[in-house]
């Protein structure tokens, strides 16, 4: 099965994602037959992690060299960013996200109260300290934060944090572990209108398995949430819709029968029937 749809691209303004070319993004979807795929760049204005988001200054450039790729293909190129949530930014965040005209944002949360969690040391440091109930309530506390800013379309990878965590906790997490914040969370993005994302990278990261987990999407779907999308999260070019099939059908598992795309940050729904095709 194919899956035509990619919502979640870095390219080379994303500085972890150096040889990642726009131009080269576009003949590789060509080359794989898809034919929608987002730029995700990261904008991450505070934390350890600035150096790889692209400088303000740039998002213009940006956004050109993506409408001037758009007249050599004709995949469908959309424009966003993926954002790091900080509750102490969101006035400046937002002042950003207005200026210009993107598609599609995401909001992430990589950095919790000191903590880089997407790296290991931070990881072990966060959760190492702490119950991992404890140390979920307080992540979905930012995370529900994050949906109440207003400021994103879906939110990714909602348990990113499960990158490193088997380092510090062995077992998967259940349900049980995740504390009563992540139900409120969800109840904030159904009635703040804020989607999920399904992101196949866990796959590259040595999880083997998508982010969310199987369990935690069902939370999702049963607790309302209507808008999904679906995303590499490549950073190289050869990474472009990688596993995405495992990302639809984690969506079948738990009967959502379509995903999202996004223009000009409206929400469009398709079939899943739409937006994949057998090979």
């Amino acid at each position: 099965m194919l899956v035509r749809k990619d919502f979640h691209v870095h390219e080379s303004h994303s500085r972890d994602a150096p040889g990642a070319l726009v131009e080269e993004y576009c003949r590789e979807a060509e080359i794989k037959g898809m034919d929608e795929i987002c730029f995700t760049t990261h904008l991450i204005i505070s934390g350890p992690d600035t150096s790889n988001s692209i400088k303000a200054e740039e998002i213009p450039e940006y956004l050109e060299e993506v409408e001037r790729a758009q007249s050599s293909t004709n995949v469908k190129l959309r424009v966003g960013l993926e954002v790091d949530y900080f509750p102490e930014e969101e006035r400046r965040l937002e002042s950003l996200l207005d200026e210009y005209p993107f598609d599609f944002i995401l909001g992430s949360l990589h950095y919790i109260r000191g903590y880089d969690i997407g790296a290991m040391e931070g990881s072990m440091a966060f959760f190492g300290g702490r119950s991992l109930r404890e140390a979920l309530n307080i992540y979905y506390t930012d995370w529900k934060l994050a949906v109440e800013s207003g400021l994103f379309d879906v939110m990714a990878h909602p348990d990113y944090f499960r990158k490193y965590l088997h380092y510090t906790i062995p077992e998967p997490p259940t349900l049980d572990d995740y504390g009563s914040m992540l139900f409120e969370a969800v109840e904030s993005m159904v009635s703040y209108g804020v989607g999920v994302e399904v992101n196949s990278s866990g796959y590259r990261h040595g999880i083997g398995d998508c982010y969310p987990s199987l369990e935690l999407l069902g939370v999702m779907k049963d607790g309302g949430v209507e808008t999904v999308t679906v995303g590499s999260d490549s950073h190289r070019v050869e990474d472009l819709g990688s596993r995405l099939e495992e990302a639809v059908a984690r969506l079948r598992s738990v009967s959502y029968e379509y995903i999202c795309t996004f223009e000009k940050r409206r929400n469009h729904v398709l079939s899943l029937d739409e937006a994949c095709s057998l090979i």
